[in-house]
């Protein structure tokens, strides 16, 4: 008989991706646990592409999954939510629909959870299907996600729903950054969590970045919520402050990615930002800003656009 208490509920968000959600439900079947449910929240699918969902999961019924179908069009982190809501087990994953898992993926997580466990270890999988390990750290971990370094993927954590839900799920006004700021959440709230140097079960697919897909102007907008919120809500010590200036520095590669110069007014925004909250000194904001009308008026190269911007702020 299964224990409730190993059981795993893997959440997956869902939105036009059928070759996905199959490919995902392939790996769950080659298991080599069957402690799992798996939850599919479609966020309001084409309607052709929702009926063969619908079709495949009525062909392919299983009582430990559920399929739960979205009045509108939300986000992956609404999803993600809705997804918890409908959790029937205390141990949650959120799992995306293109990403892959290893046959042990589900009994590797059947242990004791505090809050939650981070399995630090995964590949990422680029555009080509070829992967490379993520990068990782072996402290201070609260730093290098203050820092805008991203050290560990939706899927490497392991909550307790109890937990999860606790402290807010995820926070739905981000349109971005929404996993770091609750890893930055979570771990400045919790008391009891890990992190184990785990073997590789977990395949993250990363995609390069699309500046039409992500324009620069919803990113700098993340950027701004995200430190405000931090200030707001955060007790950071100044040594912790001087470290968020890594997200003015996405706001740069972002930038640099843009073919509109014209874009500089977000990131000029969020410079502005960054000093009102105490992020910058003064001098280092006029640094800031003296390095991007450089670059707009084309009298330094992109290259050194970056490389400035990286040894001061990142």
């Amino acid at each position: 008989m299964k224990k409730a208490s190993n059981i795993i509920s893997i959440i997956t968000p869902h939105f036009n991706d059928l070759e996905g959600i199959k490919q995902v439900h392939n790996c769950l079947l080659k298991q080599d646990s069957e402690l799992w449910e798996w939850v599919i929240v479609d966020d309001y699918s084409n309607v052709s592409v929702r009926e063969s969902l619908c079709n495949y999961f009525n062909q392919n019924s299983y009582p430990n999954i559920k399929l739960i179908l979205n009045d509108n069009k939300t986000t992956g982190s609404v999803c993600r939510n809705i997804g918890v809501d409908h959790a029937s087990f205390n141990h949650l994953v959120f799992l995306d629909s293109d990403d892959i898992i290893s046959e042990d993926f589900v009994s590797n997580r059947s242990i004791e959870v505090g809050d939650f466990v981070v399995f630090k270890n995964f590949n990422l999988l680029d555009e080509n299907g070829k992967n490379k390990p993520a990068p990782s750290a072996d402290s201070n971990y609260l730093d290098h996600f203050l820092q805008a370094k991203f050290i560990w993927q939706t899927s490497s954590i392991l909550w307790k729903k109890d937990f999860f839900i606790e402290i807010g799920k995820f926070n739905t006004d981000l349109k971005r950054l929404q996993d770091i700021e609750l890893s930055i959440r979570a771990l400045m709230l919790s008391t009891n969590y890990k992190v184990i140097d785990n073997k590789v079960d977990f395949f993250y697919c990363v995609k390069p970045i699309d500046i039409k897909k992500r324009p620069i102007d919803v990113i700098c907008g993340a950027v701004n919520y995200l430190i405000t919120y931090m200030h707001d809500n955060y007790k950071l010590d100044n040594r912790q402050r001087n470290l968020v200036t890594g997200y003015y520095y996405l706001c740069v590669r972002y930038f640099d990615r843009s073919d509109n110069k014209e874009d500089i007014e977000h990131v000029q925004k969020s410079l502005k930002l960054f000093y009102k909250k105490t992020y910058m000194s003064y001098p280092s904001y006029l640094r800031a800003l003296l390095i991007l009308k450089l670059y707009k008026y084309n009298l330094i190269s992109s290259d050194l656009f970056l490389r400035l911007n990286r040894y001061f702020y990142k």
